[in-house]
């Protein structure tokens, strides 16, 4: 089944300047705009390997039709909230699904919409596109005080690699440190989604 998943707001830094260069240790204002750069592009980076906000921020889910499982599971983490389930009906109508028709959880942070029981997942239109949109906030809260501190590491860890290591070629004689990023965010990764 197809699926598309929009980010309707950008990626929050949860590192700031002030703590990233010291991380890098920069002690000059030269470079503050690029340094944010780095840290803004750190971030977005292990939420996407991670599938994870870090901010709460709103996201929208498209899939072709409702899952015959009658579950959704959606695709970023922690899930905060289901804003909405909206489809396109046979008359090519978007509707909005009763929100006492699912219930939403999740395990381990990951966010699924579960019809209940007794409803069922309406007809959608069926000519091939994304006819279901579930609306939903994931993230660990407002502010980066609430994200883990091992998340922060991460991102400061990647930024002080992108500030020493400005070329997408290196020299034979430099090395990676074993894997310290991918050490710091492996256990935070959301695993596989249907």
């Amino acid at each position: 089944m197809r699926t598309n998943l929009s980010d309707t707001g950008a990626a929050t830094t949860i590192v700031g300047l002030s703590d990233a260069k010291t991380h890098c240790r920069v002690y000059h204002t030269q470079d503050d705009s690029y340094i944010t750069s780095l840290v803004l592009a750190a971030t977005d980076a292990i939420e996407r390997e991670t599938r994870r906000a870090f901010i709460n921020r709103s996201f929208q889910f498209q899939l072709e039709a409702f899952p015959a499982s009658g579950e959704i599971v959606l695709p970023r983490s922690p899930l905060q909230s289901v804003t909405s389930v909206t489809y396109t009906d046979t008359a090519g109508v978007t509707q909005t699904v009763s929100a006492s028709d699912y219930v939403t959880f999740s395990v381990n942070g990951i966010g699924r919409v579960q019809l209940k029981s007794t409803a069922a997942w309406p007809s959608t239109q069926g000519t091939g596109g994304l006819d279901v949109t579930v609306t939903f906030v994931a993230g660990y809260g407002a502010a980066a005080a609430n994200v883990p501190q091992l998340l922060k590491q991460a991102v400061m860890l990647q930024t002080a690699h992108l500030y020493d290591n400005r070329t997408a070629v290196a020299p034979a004689a430099m090395y990676e440190i074993p894997r310290t990023v991918e050490r710091l965010i492996v256990q935070y990764h959301s695993g596989d989604y249907a």
